[in-house]
This record gives structure tokens, C-alpha cells and sequence, in this order.
């Protein structure tokens, strides 16, 4: 039995960290900003079996955009993408900043 222990144990993520948290802090509200908060959140939520397959599609796609992006901050994303831990810190940013924008005071 001690051969099938570890045969189908899947590895821990990683926590974040604050470097992590500023940078998906700062997109989320850009995106708020724009009042597309909860259009990113369930585009996140219901594409997230996915996640893996888009980390791996944007490290195809890294010498096209190099010109845009570099490499380190490609590799940031691929990184956050592949951390479900991530990528609930930012839908939990998202959420959040839209429901502060959504107060609104009626008179």
C-alpha cells in the first residue's frame, strides 16, 4: 500500500504574496473602474477548470507579446493564473471594489 500513497496526491499551492496581492489589487481596480467588476469575476469563476490551460497558452503565446509584456511579468501572470489561491484573492478584489462603487446615496 505505502507505493500508492502519494500516486494520485495533487501538490499544495502557494500562499501570495504582498508583491502578488499589490499587483492583483491594482488591476482589480482598474477593472472596477471601468464597472466591469462582476463581468470579470464570472468570466474568472466559470472558465476556472481552465486556468491551467491559459497559463500554459500564454507561455506559447510570450516571444508575440514580448513586445508589450516582459518576460518576468509574463511569467508573474502565468505563475498567479496557476494559483487558485490567487485567483480567488483577486474575484474576492473584484467583488469587493464593486460593491464600494455600488453605494450610491438617493435623495
Amino acid at each position: 500500500m505505502g507505493i500508492w500513497k502519494n500516486a494520485f496526491k495533487l501538490p499544495g499551492h502557494s500562499a501570495i504574496t504582498e508583491e502578488e496581492k499589490k499587483l492583483l489589487n491594482a488591476l482589480a481596480l482598474k477593472i472596477n473602474k471601468r464597472s466591469m467588476g462582476n463581468v470579470a469575476a464570472l468570466a474568472l469563476e466559470s472558465t476556472r477548470p481552465l486556468h491551467n490551460l491559459g497559463s500554459q497558452a500564454l507561455v506559447f503565446v510570450t516571444p508575440m507579446i514580448s513586445a508589450v509584456f516582459s518576460k518576468e511579468e509574463m511569467d508573474k501572470f502565468v505563475k498567479l493564473l496557476e494559483n487558485p489561491n490567487a485567483v480567488d484573492f483577486f474575484i474576492d478584489e473584484l467583488n469587493s471594489g464593486d460593491s464600494k462603487s455600488d453605494t450610491k446615496v438617493v435623495k
